[in-house]
């Protein structure tokens, strides 16, 4: 469990219970996008630096020089901001809520908090080869208000999160009734049947 005031604006009586980030596999389209323009740019400094050499003009050996130190630059940038991105993109589980922070170094801070209580279903979508054998997917969880579903892609092993998140919920519902004096005494001790087989049931 994540020590309190990881969320700078978590009230004193909120607990972080786990804390996820996305696949892997989130990086496979930005990987082949910087393949395809790195395989374009390098046959353009070739086929520049091929004029270069034929008409020996010293403008021209600086003006290469610079500006394959430039795009040189910029995809190191890139590459290193795409690896800070992935520790800041975090969904945090509280007992109270679910925090979706999306933020980039720049460009973006956005933070989305869903109140536990205001969730109606909590759903995994898998579909297709890759998501299964991998192991990740989607969570799709659904609000008792009219508000579209909200959707947390490239969740890793998003069946056991299912689980937990589940787990959560549950454990606030009981709390809120034991605040009002509406939970059995034996409810808060039974234990969690979630996704166990029929049998045990």
């Amino acid at each position: 469990m994540a020590e309190r005031g990881f969320i700078p604006i978590q009230p004193k009586y909120e607990e972080i219970q786990f804390f996820l980030r996305k696949h892997w596999t989130h990086f496979i389209k930005p990987l082949i996008f910087g393949f395809l323009v790195g395989a374009l740019t390098f046959l353009f400094f070739l086929v520049m630096g091929f004029f270069v050499m034929m008409f020996r003009i010293t403008f021209f050996y600086s003006l290469f020089a610079f500006m394959l130190i430039i795009v040189s630059i910029l995809f190191m940038d890139i590459f290193f901001l795409q690896m800070i991105n992935y520790y800041f993109d975090v969904v945090i589980v509280t007992d109270h809520r679910i925090i979706v922070c999306k933020k980039t170094v720049f460009l973006k801070n956005d933070n989305d908090a869903i109140d536990l209580t205001k969730i109606q279903d909590i759903g995994v979508v898998a579909h297709g080869f890759l998501n299964n054998y991998l192991n990740y997917g989607m969570v799709m969880i659904t609000l008792s208000t009219s508000a579209p579903p909200v959707m947390i892609n490239f969740v890793p092993n998003p069946h056991f999160y299912l689980e937990q998140m589940n787990h959560v919920k549950r454990a606030n519902i009981l709390a809120r009734q034991e605040r009002h004096g509406s939970a059995p005494a034996e409810s808060l001790t039974k234990p969690e049947t979630y996704l166990q087989p029929v049998d045990q049931l």
